[in-house]
């Protein structure tokens, strides 16, 4: 006989096969010179309930005869929304954080800011090499 303990233990291995650290941290994808690792948020839930009910009507006092216990009558529900966030991108020049999905402007720029810092660093740097170079 089924019951509510059994519906929740088989409803929770089953979203267990479903949402491991791959499906939050994707699988590196190979490309170009780089790899890409996806990240993503999951959520999910359930609900499982079920209980034994007597039987009504004429009948009941047969069928409970028979059955020597109550029916039993148990659902389970689940769902699981995934969500992509970001991806993780690797090069030869570092690692970098690439979102998914922006807010706003102000986002953009801060998330170029270290390439834009970077930039004008290198800048700089061949400035100083070109005006040491004409000392000479």
């Amino acid at each position: 006989m089924p019951s509510v303990e059994s519906i929740i233990e088989t409803t929770m291995a089953r979203l267990k096969a479903i949402v491991d650290v791959n499906t939050i941290v994707g699988e590196p994808i190979p490309a170009g010179n780089g790899v890409v690792v996806p990240v993503s948020r999951v959520s999910f839930g359930f609900f499982s309930g079920g209980g034994e009910y007597a039987p009504t009507g004429k009948v009941a006092g047969a069928a409970l005869a028979e059955q020597k216990s109550y029916p039993f009558l148990g659902t389970a529900v689940a769902g699981v929304s995934l969500t992509p966030k970001a991806f993780l991108v690797t090069t030869e020049e570092g690692v970098t954080v690439v979102p998914a999905n922006y807010d706003s402007t102000l986002d953009r720029l801060v998330g170029q800011l270290p390439k834009f810092v970077k930039e004008v660093r290198l800048s700089l740097q061949q400035k100083e090499q070109e005006q040491e170079g004409d000392a000479w």
